[in-house]
């Protein structure tokens, strides 16, 4: 046996990253099929738009994810620090506009802590602080599971399809697995 630990290559990953976009895509056509056709029995009938437009929102729910971990596999510094700054700066964002509809004082100042805490970690991780990317990583993985649970109630406010808004935890999921990829880059690094 060898001693020589083998890694994927990136276009190996990529590679399984699509096979199982297509093979996830076409068994959601034909299982939301069955679906529809069950729905309709019960609630009457759903029209051909909208089942369309279920398929094309699941499309664009993988294709991120697949999107987000093919470029985390070919650079994961970039992609998991880009994703947890933006999921900083649109928290900070949305807690002015919290802040700006007048809503309960605890939303905005949780968003806007949240948002500074997370493009803190990110500028003190990307200056190889194993303290700030372990912390990062805690953030993006919480906010992945809070966010996956709570997408109905975001698809609500939102105003969207339900595989739109699983879009945010599952780019932050990417995030997570992302920086995870760069442990052998902290393991010397200081706290």
């Amino acid at each position: 046996m060898s001693d020589t630990k083998s890694e994927a290559t990136p276009i190996q990953i990529a590679g399984l990253v699509v096979t199982a976009l297509v093979i996830t895509n076409i068994a959601f056509y034909f299982l939301s099929d069955l679906y529809f056709e069950d729905r309709s029995a019960v609630y009457g009938v759903v029209t051909g738009g909208h089942i369309q437009q279920v398929r094309i929102n699941f499309g664009l729910f993988t294709g991120s994810i697949a999107i987000g971990s093919v470029l985390a596999s070919l650079r994961p510094l970039y992609v998991g620090h880009l994703l947890a700054g933006l999921f900083g700066l649109v928290a900070i964002i949305g807690g002015v506009a919290a802040l700006a509809k007048e809503m309960t004082p605890v939303l905005p100042a949780s968003l806007m802590l949240g948002g500074v805490v997370m493009a803190l970690l990110v500028w003190r991780s990307l200056m190889k602080s194993r303290a700030a990317w372990a912390f990062l990583i805690g953030m993006t993985s919480t906010l992945s599971a809070v966010m996956l649970f709570g997408s109905t109630k975001l698809r609500g406010v939102l105003d969207v399809q339900l595989y739109i808004a699983l879009i945010i935890p599952g780019l932050l999921a990417v995030a997570t697995v992302a920086l995870a990829m760069l442990r052998d880059d902290y393991r010397e690094a200081q706290a």
